[in-house]
């Protein structure tokens, strides 16, 4: 260990509200090492492997789309990321300050882009049984990163170039929108299910051109649910907002629940078919009663989970089975010693812990 204090790769006192101690702690990790992962990419030369929406909503992979830079800045900007931050520019939809996403990346001192940060393990508990050509990650959205998501989208068509978009967009949700008279009885949600799919459909359609990058996942993989690391370890995928708002519409059984019951998928579909609609037309809209309340029978600790059955489908690209990044980039991403901070309270500290005998 040299006489340098602890650190992650990119991160620094001058470009960061997270160091020293700060980077190391239970919930702290797993966010700045994905972040520190994702800079010794983008310095690389490494593009990340981009999920988005094509024009028919199909789901689409790629690795020449989109760069880290794109999703973090350029190593020649001025770049400051703030970790657990709300992001000013939306708080204008909700008219106070926003609940906190995991990282804002402010850009010449100015908002640039918030994103979600899930580090994930590759294989889940769904998965791991199969072949390993089928092993995938499971991924949980929080209700705060579902209605970040449908901001982007909506402060980008409220721009003047975009208006004939949103002109679309409102017209694509008005209908199901001016029937329903309360959005937290079950029982009318589910008799407009049709009309709620439709309608966010229509609008995605519409939106997804102006889709941009949001969810930042890195995978990390291991020899089934040991905590040894596989050779070929690491690797950085990101989400369009587009495809965040559209993983409830791909999820929806087609069958109606025999008890009535609204699920997840179809609450979050009836969610932002509110929230989008009223942000669009009205620009603001209550995110407490919509993404915190409207449970509809549901807790409200996450907005939907899928696991690794279904993320295999959307995360079609060689890298997931083969992440670009060796077990070796630790020690260019991890420095000075930093891995001798870590105690073994998540499973990736405890892998590492491991890994070092400790």
């Amino acid at each position: 260990m040299t006489g340098k204090s602890p650190s992650l790769y990119g991160l620094t006192d001058i470009n960061t509200n997270r160091t020293g101690t700060q980077l190391w702690g239970k919930n702290q990790f797993n966010s700045a090492f994905p972040v520190a992962l994702s800079l010794k990419m983008r310095d690389d030369g490494v593009n990340p492997v981009y999920v988005y929406l094509d024009e028919k909503l199909e789901i689409r992979t790629t690795s020449s789309k989109l760069t880290m830079d794109d999703v973090l800045g350029s190593k020649d900007d001025e770049v400051y990321y703030c970790f657990e931050s709300g992001f000013a520019p939306f708080e204008s939809f909700v008219g106070a300050p926003l609940e906190k996403i995991d990282l804002v990346v402010l850009k010449d001192k100015l908002p640039f882009r918030p994103i979600e940060v899930k580090l994930t393990v590759v294989p889940d508990s769904a998965t791991v049984k199969d072949d390993d050509a089928n092993w995938a990650p499971e991924l949980v959205v929080r209700p705060v990163s579902s209605a970040y998501a449908m901001m982007g989208i909506a402060r980008r068509l409220r721009v003047a170039e975009n208006k004939l978009l949103l002109q679309q967009v409102e017209k694509a949700l008005r209908g199901v929108y001016s029937n329903i008279n309360d959005w937290t009885n079950s029982v009318e949600i589910n008799q407009s299910r049709v009309e709620l799919v439709w309608a966010l459909q229509e609008a995605l359609e519409v939106a997804q051109d102006i889709q941009q990058p949001f969810l930042l996942q890195p995978i990390w993989k291991t020899e089934g649910q040991s905590l040894k690391l596989r050779q070929q370890c690491f690797d950085v995928f990101v989400w369009s907002d587009a495809m965040v708002m559209n993983i409830p519409l791909k999820t929806l059984t087609k069958e109606m629940p025999k008890s009535g019951k609204v699920s997840r998928s179809l609450r979050e579909i009836a969610r932002h078919v509110k929230a989008f609609y009223e942000a669009c037309s009205l620009g603001h809209f209550n995110y407490t009663s919509t993404y915190r309340g409207m449970s509809l029978g549901n807790q409200t600790d996450k907005a939907y989970s899928i696991s690794g059955k279904v993320t295999k489908n959307y995360l079609k690209h060689h890298r997931l089975f083969e992440p670009y990044y060796s077990v070796n980039v630790l020690s260019e991403v991890i420095l000075n010693g930093g891995e001798q901070m870590l105690k073994p309270e998540r499973r990736l500290d405890a892998a590492l812990v491991a890994r070092r005998g400790g």
